[in-house]
């Protein structure tokens, strides 16, 4: 949703892209699901993880990506792990990586948050991006406060972020909007029914394209 025509278009350019979901809930565990789940028609929280990680599948198909999953589980699951082991798992996960993107804007959902700052206060030997997180960044477009800074991260930024739009061809827009499409299960929730999804894609192609702020 945040990066699908970046991804595209990076594929299609010979680079191979690996989408690591850190919070990727238990493959196996009986806990009964959330409320976010429940309202997408899952009983637990292995049945929500098989489904949304066969969403991940068919939209990393598409664009030609690589999905990965850790069985950390999101909120309101049980985490089953300290920060230093969810640290070092995603440095295990990392390790030779030319380039890694974190979510960087808003910040707006609370296992977003707590991992960009929880990996900003870490080492990498990989460059770090970060990226403006959709549709969290194009609901809260219309903020009077335009400097777009993520409080939580904030403290732990040196210098001030540059954004810069990835300017990407209607190829690979298409793509992302089949990839987004695969979310079914998500779609609805986040305001992306059908009209949705096209005003937020309509907005991001007329701003110019996705958002990446490298600090390194």
């Amino acid at each position: 949703m945040s990066l699908g025509a970046t991804i595209a278009h990076a594929v299609r350019s010979g680079t191979t892209v690996e989408i690591l979901t850190v919070f990727g809930y238990g493959p196996t565990s009986n806990a009964p699901a959330g409320p976010w789940d429940t309202k997408s028609g899952y009983r637990t929280e292995a049945q929500a993880c098989r489904a949304r990680r066969a969403e991940d599948g068919n939209a990393c198909r598409i664009l030609g990506a690589t999905p990965r999953w850790l069985d950390f589980g999101a909120e309101p699951y049980e985490r089953r792990g300290t920060p230093a082991e969810i640290l070092a798992a995603v440095t295990d996960a990392i390790q030779g990586k030319d380039a890694v993107l974190i979510p960087g804007y808003p910040l707006a959902h609370p296992d977003h948050a707590e991992l960009s700052q929880l990996l900003l206060g870490g080492r990498f030997a990989s460059r770090v991006g970060l990226y403006a997180e959709q549709p969290y960044r194009f609901w809260e477009r219309r903020r009077r406060d335009q400097t777009m800074r993520a409080a939580p991260v904030d403290e732990l930024l040196t210098a001030r972020l540059t954004w810069v739009r990835q300017p990407v061809g209607r190829p690979e827009r298409l793509l992302k909007l089949e990839a987004v499409r695969c979310y079914r299960s998500q779609l609805r929730q986040l305001g992306l029914g059908r009209l949705g999804l096209h005003r937020m894609l309509w907005h991001e192609r007329m701003q110019g394209g996705e958002l990446i702020a490298w600090l390194s």
